[in-house]
Order: structure tokens, then C-alpha cells, then sequence
């Protein structure tokens, strides 16, 4: 066969309509990473491809490489994740992930971890039974994609002196924790993180997403640790 066509896992990441029939749909997928694909006639009545593209979808796509966006000529489900699109709250975890996917890898850039952690992330959301642990799971992932990607936040030791705490800030420019003396001085840019959060961080980022829904977190802590994640991103987000 051609090499401008190509089969791959993929996780529907996005979809909108395009022209009459069509819909243009983001995939993240396992070879080739994040990328974009038209699905010709999909909205049309009789089509039976449309419903297999829906987001938070695994599927098996087939694909063909055009000029400008890659063309699906053939896709197959392998799990609907269904339990996301049941509840709201899903929905609105699932989004922030899918955000954080956008923000961290470049188009094409292909990370066979990163999509299986990606399927692990959508598959323990779709049977989080509440929001805080909808939100506990999908804070993690986004977690353990910063470090795959070599930013994780330094919680070890000082990210300014390199001292080993107590700690009282978090510096997204340094990366890291920042201990009581650097954070007194006002030259170095972080905003105060309890011991909790601390505490909160190292646990999400040691432990794997399947032990996520066992452990109970403080709300405050949660709130801190997603200020982390979301200034840790927006630095180093594309």
C-alpha cells in the first residue's frame, strides 16, 4: 500500500463541523502524536462514521496524507468511553486534559507514552463518581505529562538555593518549590504553597492513576496543586 496511507490508535481530541457534511476532527494519536483530520460526509444521515468520532473516543483510524490535513478513509471503535460524555462534570475534566494536550505537544510530534497515558486518564475519568475525583484523576494526568516531558516540578530540594526546605513558594518560571529564605527576599517570582499541597503533589506524581481514586485530598491543597499545574503549563505551553 501507498505510504501516504497509514492506520493508528487514536483518541478523538476534538471535532468540528466543516462545510455542509464534513467535520474536521483533532486526533492524538500513537505514532505521529497530535494532528488534524477531515471526515468527509460523517454528518450526513446515513453515514455510519460519524457516531465512531465522537470526542474522548479510542479508535483505530485510517488515514491518508494529503497537502494540508490528513483525510480518514476508515475508522473502527476500540472503546467509546462513553461514561465521560454521561456526565457533565467529565465533560468538563475531560476538556481541561484535552487543553493541556493542545498547550504541551507540537503537531505531529509522536510520544507512545504520553497516548497511553492519555487512554489510562480518559478511561479512570469515565468512572470518576464524583467531580472532586473527576478532577483529582485528570489534575494527575496533567501532572505525569509534564513529566514525561522533563517538567516536573523540582520537589525535592530549593529550586533557587537548592536547600531542602521547609519550602513556603512555588516558582513556575524555576520550576520548582522554593524554600522560606529565597521566597522572604521578593527577588525570586512564586506564589505561597501550603506543606499540604506539597505533600499533594508528590503523592500524585509517585503514585499510578489507578491509586489516584483511593486517596482522599484536601480541597485547599487540590486548589493549590491546580495552580501549579496551570502556571507550570501556561510557561512552557506552545
Amino acid at each position: 500500500m501507498s505510504s501516504r496511507f497509514f492506520t493508528t490508535e487514536a483518541l478523538v481530541i476534538g471535532s468540528m463541523r466543516y462545510r455542509e457534511a464534513d467535520r474536521i476532527v483533532t486526533l492524538y494519536t500513537r505514532e505521529r502524536g497530535r494532528l488534524g483530520a477531515i471526515a468527509k460526509g460523517v454528518r450526513r444521515t446515513k453515514s455510519k462514521v460519524g457516531g465512531r468520532l465522537e470526542p474522548f473516543t479510542l479508535v483505530r483510524a485510517s488515514l491518508y496524507t494529503g497537502r494540508g490535513l490528513y483525510t480518514i478513509v476508515g475508522v473502527d471503535t476500540l472503546r467509546t468511553f462513553q461514561g465521560v460524555r454521561d456526565e457533565l462534570f467529565r465533560m468538563e475534566e475531560g476538556a481541561r486534559l484535552f487543553t493541556a494536550v493542545r498547550h504541551l505537544f507540537p503537531a505531529e510530534e509522536g510520544s507512545a507514552p504520553a497516548f497511553n497515558l492519555l487512554v489510562r486518564g480518559i478511561s479512570r475519568l469515565s468512572e470518576a463518581p464524583d467531580p472532586a475525583r473527576a478532577a483529582g484523576v485528570v489534575l494527575a494526568t496533567r501532572l505525569k505529562l509534564l513529566a514525561l516531558l522533563g517538567y516536573a516540578p523540582e520537589m525535592a530540594c530549593c529550586a533557587a538555593c537548592g536547600c531542602e526546605g521547609p519550602f513556603c513558594g512555588f516558582s513556575p518560571n524555576l520550576g520548582g518549590v522554593v524554600c522560606e529564605t529565597c521566597a522572604s527576599t521578593g527577588a525570586i517570582s512564586c506564589f505561597v504553597l501550603s506543606s499540604g499541597a506539597v505533600g499533594t503533589l508528590q503523592t500524585l506524581l509517585s503514585n499510578p492513576l489507578a491509586e489516584v481514586d483511593g486517596f482522599e485530598f484536601d480541597e485547599r491543597a487540590m486548589a493549590e496543586v491546580e495552580q501549579v499545574v496551570a502556571q507550570t503549563l501556561a510557561y512552557h505551553g506552545h
